[in-house]
């Protein structure tokens, strides 16, 4: 009887590790293959949807100038494409857009006015806002100060408030940012700032490039922003008072600022707690926002456009996808 040959037997062995590496690195080749394809489609649905998301900024622009031309600025609710939504197609999904007026809203970077006086008025308006949301005075207080020193360019220290002596006693620890947002989410790093009291103040607030207090216009301004309207008459004028007057506004709006104020509950209220100059029937800035959806996925965009002086509109501010 023939005894096996152990050679044969280490070739045959040799041979199946072979064949089990060359397996082995197929499958790694294929999902490498596979990945790359992956990233590739991605990254061409990315490209795809920013190239939607320009065209809807195209068709924006298109929409303020119409706005503009055929009102002089002058906007109501019943402005022909103002809070309109808009949806296009396009291959595999659709963009949707819709143009607001960007007017009513508190820009918190006002809280970083270079003027120590305008800085003050925007400071006492926001602790105004937070008590409409049940927040005691002191605590107000003391989160308006909190939100002053985080946008202004000193490291001094506020009554209440915080630098970078209170950011860095935290796990991770961080300085104060010293300089005017970019967006409201930044909220989050300030203190006091919880989570229930961002989305509270989030349909009120916005942060603008400039520091200057945004200008209300009356017309556009909603009954649950009334708060806003509060803010700048120094709570003189009751929260259940503004909501009236937004609910029973005329159709068309208010001819001008003089005729709102001549309303029963506007003038009786002391000169010296009126902030006339901050309200207005005239809009020329406007907020564009949408989201392109494609193939399953969605990638938002918001533009800040600006049309001033009768002049061509332009964007001042652009974001593209998830702040």
């Amino acid at each position: 009887m023939m005894r096996p040959d152990p050679q044969r037997g280490a070739a045959l062995l040799s041979i199946l590790f072979i064949v089990a590496a060359l397996a082995v690195a197929a499958l790694m080749a294929t999902m490498a293959i596979t990945q790359q394809t992956a990233m590739a489609k991605a990254a061409t649905r990315r490209a795809d949807a920013g190239w939607a998301a320009y065209s809807a900024e195209a068709l924006a622009l298109s929409a303020v100038a119409e706005m503009s031309v055929l009102t002089n600025g002058q906007l109501t609710s019943l402005t022909v494409g103002l809070s309109q939504p808009v949806v296009l197609p396009l291959r595999g999904g659709v963009v949707s857009l819709q143009v607001n007026d960007a007017s009513n809203c508190f820009n918190i970077n006002a809280l970083a006015n270079p003027d120590e006086g305008a800085a003050t008025y925007a400071r006492l308006s926001w602790a105004t806002l937070l008590r409409d949301l049940d927040i005691p005075a002191t605590d107000a207080s003391s989160l308006a100060n909190a939100l002053a020193d985080w946008v202004d360019a000193d490291s001094n220290t506020r009554q209440g408030g915080a630098e970078d002596g209170y950011y860095l006693t935290l796990s991770p620890g961080y300085r104060a940012a010293n300089q005017p947002m970019d967006s409201p989410r930044e909220l989050a790093s300030v203190m006091g700032y919880t989570s229930p009291l961002r989305k509270a103040l989030a349909p009120l607030i916005c942060a603008r490039p400039e520091t200057q207090m945004t200008r209300l216009n009356i017309n556009t301004l909603r009954p649950d922003q009334a708060s806003l309207l509060r803010a700048f008459y120094s709570e003189a004028l009751t929260l259940t008072a503004a909501e009236r007057i937004l609910m029973d506004r005329p159709d068309t709006g208010w001819a001008s600022v003089d005729e709102f104020e001549a309303l029963p509950d506007i003038r009786t209220i002391p000169e010296g707690q009126k902030q006339t100059e901050a309200l207005s029937t005239l809009s020329t800035t406007y907020l564009a926002e949408g989201q392109t959806t494609l193939d399953g996925g969605s990638w938002p965009f918001s533009f800040i456009i600006s049309a001033k002086g009768g002049s061509a509109p332009e964007t001042i501010w652009r974001r593209m996808g998830e702040e």
